[in-house]
C-alpha cells in the first residue's frame, strides 16, 4: 500500500466522521431545541396564571420576559447547524475565556455529584431476604442493616 493511499484513506475517515458528528450534533439540537420551547410554553401558561390571580404584581412580566428569551434560545437551536454552533461558542469562548471556564468547572462539578449519587445507588440495594441493604464497599462485601 503506498503512504498516499493510506493519507487519502485517513482523510476520508476524518471526514466521514465528522460528517457524521455534525450530523449527531444537528439531530440533538433540534431535539433540545423542541423541548426547550415546550418549557417557554409552560413558562407562558405560568405567566397566565399569575395574571388571572393577580397576586404577584409584576412578576408575570418577568416570567413572560423570561419565557421570551427561552423561546428565542429553543428556536437558535433548531435553526443552528453544527457549524454555527461550534462557530458561536468559540465566539463567545474569545470573548469571555473566564466566564467559559466557569461554566465548564460547573458542569464538571454537577457531572460528579450525579456520578457519584449514580454509584452510591449502585452499590446499594435490598438483602437476599429484604430486610435491609447490604453495603459493596463492606468487608465481605454485605453488611445487612434493619
Amino acid at each position: 500500500m503506498q503512504t498516499t493511499d493510506v493519507s487519502t484513506a485517513a482523510a476520508q475517515a476524518v471526514q466521514g466522521s465528522k460528517s457524521f458528528l455534525g450530523k449527531q450534533v444537528d439531530e440533538r439540537s433540534t431535539m433540545i431545541g423542541q423541548h426547550i420551547e415546550t418549557v417557554a410554553q409552560d413558562l407562558r401558561n405560568v405567566g397566565d396564571q399569575l395574571r388571572m390571580t393577580g397576586v404577584a404584581g409584576g412578576a408575570a412580566g418577568y416570567v413572560d420576559r423570561g419565557a421570551e428569551l427561552v423561546d428565542q434560545f429553543g428556536h437558535y437551536l433548531q435553526d443552528a447547524d453544527s457549524e454555527r454552533l461550534i462557530g458561536d461558542l468559540e465566539g463567545v469562548a474569545r470573548r469571555a475565556p473566564w466566564a467559559v471556564a466557569a461554566g465548564a468547572l460547573m458542569l464538571g462539578f454537577a457531572a460528579s455529584r450525579f456520578l457519584k449519587t449514580s454509584s452510591t445507588r449502585r452499590y446499594r440495594g435490598t438483602g437476599s431476604d429484604g430486610t435491609g441493604s447490604y453495603d459493596a464497599y463492606e468487608p465481605g462485601g454485605m453488611r445487612y442493616a434493619p
